[in-house]
């Protein structure tokens, strides 16, 4: 089992053959990361291989990259639904009705 907040090493884990087991939303300094939970044969080698010289088919690198990222925004988003990220999803949503600091109109 794998897991971790960087992308791009749980992308090269389901090129690997690893499946997405779980996506947890935490927070860390004021913002949400997801880290994923990556499973499957061969994970507690992924690591060192990725950190190695590892070759892998860029288009489906990619491919995991932006699986990825839909499914982390979406646990982000569900998240923020459910209330869980408290006053954090609010001041969001203040602050994108704000105009940008500096700017004059």
């Amino acid at each position: 089992m794998l897991q971790t907040d960087d992308l791009f090493l749980a992308a090269f884990g389901l090129v690997r053959g690893g499946e997405i087991a779980g996506i947890e939303v935490k927070g860390t300094n004021g913002r949400r990361v997801a880290v994923f939970t990556i499973d499957g044969p061969g994970m507690q080698d992924v690591e060192r291989e990725y950190r190695g010289a590892a070759t892998v088919d860029l288009r489906l690198l990619k491919s995991e990259v932006r699986r990825l990222k839909d499914a982390a925004f979406d646990a982000i988003r569900e998240e923020e639904r459910r209330g869980d990220a408290g006053e954090q999803g609010r001041d969001r949503a203040y602050q994108a009705g704000e105009p940008a600091r500096g700017r004059r109109r």
